[in-house]
């Protein structure tokens, strides 16, 4: 795979104001705050200091799960990243099928995810952001934020991803109308949520790295903040404004199902 392009500087925008930012000393400036390239990977910190939507206990809940994560990605990538040949993240690029200004919110610490590695147009342009730094360089362009905060233009993207990222949020609302935000007129959100039955019974077996993890205050679970039903998942995008064009659910046993879902901004 080819070194990742560089993202055009006009693209930038304040994470929480949305005003353009000045370039002065090798920084973007708003009055928000200052965002700086990391010259040793080349890539844009946009990480807010003071997240306004999340309350101080959530956003520690926050940050509680996302140090389970880390340890989950390091001790067994295999079955919690999309690393390899993995059939589910195959079957979810096939499913969105990609084209043009593709931006993944939530993309994850690994080099290369399975649906970006194995992307055989050579015409899409993949950016992801995250706030985990991961391993860099990447393989594709990466930019460092939150996504209820996304350091972008208005009606930039093709199509925006949320690739089992949406239960990883406080509110799922505030990342979707920041990707509705960033979408151009013809183009779609395509999202991938893990929907589980509350009978499905613990795994026979059971690592001792997961038993030493705590299920933070407020959480679900040891990694999610909220395991929505599609139920659930439905009724936010309603709220966000947006609707519906295709679905698609994978049944991955008795208690588990993949659901795809392609949405657009309701006329």
């Amino acid at each position: 795979m080819n070194a990742p392009r560089s993202i055009p500087s006009d693209w930038f925008v304040c994470p929480v104001s949305k005003e353009p930012l000045a370039a002065a000393g090798g920084e973007l400036i708003s009055r928000h705050g200052r965002y700086r390239m990391n010259t040793e990977s080349g890539y844009w910190d946009f990480m807010p200091t003071a997240p306004g939507l999340i309350e101080h206990s959530e956003w520690e809940t926050w940050q509680e799960l996302q140090d389970n994560g880390v340890v989950s990605y390091e001790a067994d990538p295999e079955h919690n990243l999309g690393v390899g040949k993995r059939r589910d993240f195959l079957d979810f690029a096939e499913f969105c099928d990609f084209r043009g200004n593709v931006l993944d919110v939530g993309v994850g610490p690994q080099r290369c995810p399975t649906h970006v590695e194995y992307c055989e147009r050579k015409d899409v342009f993949f950016v992801g952001l995250d706030p985990l730094v991961g391993v860099q360089p990447r393989c594709f362009s990466f930019v460092r934020g939150l996504g209820e905060y996304l350091p972008f233009r208005n009606g930039l993207f093709d199509q925006v991803l949320f690739v089992t990222s949406l239960d990883h949020f406080i509110d799922a609302r505030a990342p979707l109308l920041e990707a509705k935000r960033t979408l151009r007129k013809s183009g779609d959100i395509c999202i991938w949520i893990g929907e589980k039955d509350k009978t499905a019974p613990r795994p026979a077996v059971v690592n001792e790295w997961y038993e030493k993890l705590r299920v933070p205050q407020g959480a679900d679970d040891r990694f999610h903040f909220k395991r929505y039903t599609s139920r659930q998942f439905e009724g936010y995008l309603g709220d966000a404004g947006l609707a519906i064009v295709d679905r698609r659910s994978m049944q991955v046993d008795a208690w588990r199902s993949n659901l795809f879902y392609r949405v657009r901004p309701a006329r």
